[in-house]
């Protein structure tokens, strides 16, 4: 999503006007126009580029991805974890480990490590191989009557609060209204409704879930599968012992059948009748009647299994390899992972992720329109509930852009640690086949973080709409309130801070924000904010001497490229006219009288740069709007402003969708020179001989520290589309 401008924030808003002024002739084409146009091209010249992964062979997925070997092709869910013990002695053969233990020993008297392994060795046999958890066919379908359900809950829920709301408003004692609500009102009327979900609620089975440990020590599998089954036959207590074998493996447990539990909810009826309706009560019983629980261990091979489920048919093994999930082209993401140390996989079905694509916003807005109505003394709300009807017609737009896909994550070991995650569906808020102008930017000296992305317009404009329906929605519920004939000390007081805000700011920031929306439109897709540590340090009072001669200075910039200037003229003049009109209504209030101060501007070669003396320090401590036909920066800095405009649309990294790096070698060497720096003015900057005293005492364990993180060397996340799916990576990056 298109990011609020953050320059409208650090900088008066007037600021732009200025130096869009300074060129008033059309411009042909601006930087960023034909991006559109060349998607397709650059999708095919990255096609061409990056050859598909090769195709693993099931045998050879089978060994990295374990039990999913055993489970069957239309799992909707398998997870698991890979050599626990080998991912827990590689993070303690990293420095920090050390540090932290030397650390622990001094100030705590304890060696974490000795009081880690105590336990160590009793559960290494047991979590050292593979643990995994793993959903069978249904489960999707489970979820998605789950979230429905969850959804219309949402919907009572808000409709008791706002209900309650209502009330009070009408009744002069809100606080109170709110605080005498039933935690359990909203239950008892979904329970009067369910008869219009029973349906869903019929439809609500058991899902297959399997969950397995990996155990090749002979006596420890003993111990396993005795607790295991210790602990299952206290739970089976009451039920029908049941055995049954699944593609080889041999299980037994628990049958709970329906008829059980509806029984013994037949002992309730009176009571549930009174609630839900004879008619109702006698639906969840036959239903009830349907639907069996499964409890039961197994063993295939070296996996301790344990089955939960509706039937012993819905356990979810496949009977040979060609028909499980690792044969699959669901799990192809794993291909691209061959070779490479994998301690951790995920996978979810499409069904899975169409189920949680649904609505959030709409059964709160409906609840809260149906809580609202007919209310006495609340007034006619029709205008408000118009407002909440479109919220979830909004979002409907939005969750239209969704197209969901499967999704696959990674764990991998490959130069510290990678978290993937592949598929999943585009949301439709980055535009993935746009190639980044701003990639240079971030190959700069001293850069501590730098971002780059690039919004997709229609979603941009989509979201904005709803955010701004939101806040037109709760303007006017104030204003109703304002507007109720009640005696309140609370509605008093919102009366009289809603009527200044309507008749004396409101037009004013109206206008405000339509002239940023056109402003907004005036500036590209691509964004990039780059912040680095090369600014000299500023002489602000009371910083001594030798900091400033000697410290750096953080700067940072937002950059994009410029698609319209006649619109940030545009904007801008009407920005400059609404903040002048905001500001003459404070002095009409008798509070302070505020001007407008007048910025000063720069040129060179084709860039005006606008700018306040009154805030600047230096040219690398200034704030100031950067302006071109082509680009725009707005930068605490303006040596730093320059030089990254100079740079954008440069040849840089080869990137597309969002990016994003922080350079922790950069951070820990700013560190380290700061600490040194106040080692050496210590006198100056800590006044207090015993504060300075204990600084200096922890010099050298905060030098080790510092040490100790020098294997770490930088955070990226690049979010992008790849062989067709899009493909997210979090990279630890390790030396």
């Amino acid at each position: 999503m298109k990011t609020s401008r953050l320059w409208a924030l650090a900088l008066p808003l007037h600021l732009l006007f200025y130096a869009s002024c300074e060129k008033t002739e059309p411009v042909v084409e601006k930087a960023g126009e034909s991006v559109k146009e060349a998607a397709g091209e650059v999708a095919e010249v990255i096609e061409k580029a990056v050859d598909p992964t090769p195709a693993l062979s099931a045998e050879e997925r089978a060994k990295m991805l374990g039990f999913a070997s055993h489970l069957s092709a239309d799992s909707d869910t398998f997870m698991a974890i890979y050599d626990g013990v080998g991912m827990v002695d590689g993070l303690r053969k990293l420095k920090i480990w050390e540090f932290i233990r030397e650390t622990a020993k001094e100030e705590e008297g304890f060696d974490p490590e000795e009081a880690i392994g105590e336990g160590a060795g009793e559960v290494r046999p047991f979590l050292g191989e593979e643990f995994f958890l793993a959903t069978g066919d249904g489960s999707a379908e489970q979820f998605d009557s789950m979230q429905k359900l969850q959804n219309r809950m949402s919907y009572y829920q808000f409709r008791i609060l706002s209900n309650a709301f209502a009330k009070g408003a009408a009744e002069g004692d809100l606080e109170g209204a709110m605080s005498d609500i039933d935690d359990e009102a909203w239950l008892m009327e979904f329970a009067k409704d369910i008869g219009q979900y029973m349906p869903i609620v019929e439809s609500v089975q058991v899902p297959p879930v399997m969950a397995g440990l990996k155990i090749s020590d002979a006596e420890a599998m003993g111990m396993a599968e005795e607790q295991v089954r210790s602990f299952l036959a206290m739970a089976g207590d009451g039920a029908e012992p049941l055995e049954f074998e699944k593609a080889g493996a041999k299980f037994s447990g628990s049958l709970f059948k329906g008829e059980m539990l509806a029984e013994e909810l037949e002992g309730g009826r009176e009571e549930m009748d009174g609630m839900l309706g004879k008619e109702n009560v006698d639906k969840i019983v036959a239903a009830l009647k349907e639907k069996n629980l499964v409890l039961a261990a197994g063993k295939m091979g070296d996996y301790l299994l344990v089955y939960i489920g509706g039937s012993a048919e819905a356990c979810p093994l496949a009977d040979d390899l060609s028909g499980s999930l690792a044969a699959s082209d669901a799990v192809s993401f794993i291909d691209g992972f061959g070779g490479k140390k994998v301690h951790g996989v995920f996978y979810g079905s499409e069904g899975l992720l169409k189920s949680s694509a649904t609505a959030g916003l709409k059964p709160i807005a409906e609840g809260c329109r149906d809580g609202l109505k007919g209310v006495d003394g609340f007034g006619d709300t029709r205008e408000i509930a118009a407002l909440l009807d479109m919220v979830g017609e909004r979002e409907a737009e939005l969750l239209a852009m969704y197209d969901p896909a499967s999704i696959g994550g990674v764990i991998s070991v490959d130069e510290g640690v990678k978290f993937d995650i592949i598929g999943g569906g585009d949301q439709g808020a980055i535009d993935y086949g746009a190639k980044h102008q701003l990639a240079a930017l971030g190959e700069g000296e001293n850069v501590l973080l730098f971002a780059d992305w690039v919004s997709d317009a229609d979603y941009s404009e989509k979201a904005a709409g709803l955010v701004e329906l939101l806040a037109e929605t709760a303007y006017a519920v104030t204003g109703h309130l304002a507007r109720l004939d009640v005696e309140s000390d609370e509605l008093m007081e919102l009366k009289g801070g809603y009527q200044m805000f309507d008749g004396m700011f409101r037009e004013d920031l109206l206008k405000l924000w339509a002239a940023l929306s056109t402003m907004n439109n005036g500036l590209g897709e691509e964004s990039a904010i780059v912040v680095d540590l090369n600014a000299e340090f500023p002489p602000i009072p009371n910083v001594p001497k030798g900091v400033v001669e000697e410290g750096r200075f953080i700067r940072a910039s937002y950059v994009a490229p410029v698609k319209d200037r006649s619109k940030l003229k545009e904007s801008w003049a009407a920005v400059d006219e609404s903040v002048r009109a905001i500001l003459a209504t404070v002095k009409e209030m008798e509070g302070p009288e505020l001007h407008m101060l007048k910025p000063t501007n720069s040129e060179k070669d084709d860039l005006v740069t606008w700018y306040f003396d009154a805030f600047a320090f230096s040219d690398d401590v200034k704030p100031s709007v950067t302006v071109s036909d082509e680009w725009f920066a707005a930068s605490t800095s303006k040596t730093q402003a320059l030089d990254l405009v100079g740079k954008a649309g440069a040849d840089g990294p080869a990137r597309q969708g969002s990016w994003m790096k922080l350079d922790l070698d950069v951070l820990r060497a700013y560190l380290d020179e700061a600490v040194k720096l106040v080692d050496k003015n210590g006198e100056e900057i800590i006044p207090d001989p015993d504060a300075l005293a204990e600084f200096r005492e922890q010099l050298p364990r905060v030098a080790k520290g510092l040490a100790a993180a020098e294997q770490f060397e930088a955070v990226t996340f690049h979010d992008r589309m790849e062989n067709g799916s899009r493909r997210m990576t979090l990279h630890v990056k390790v030396r």
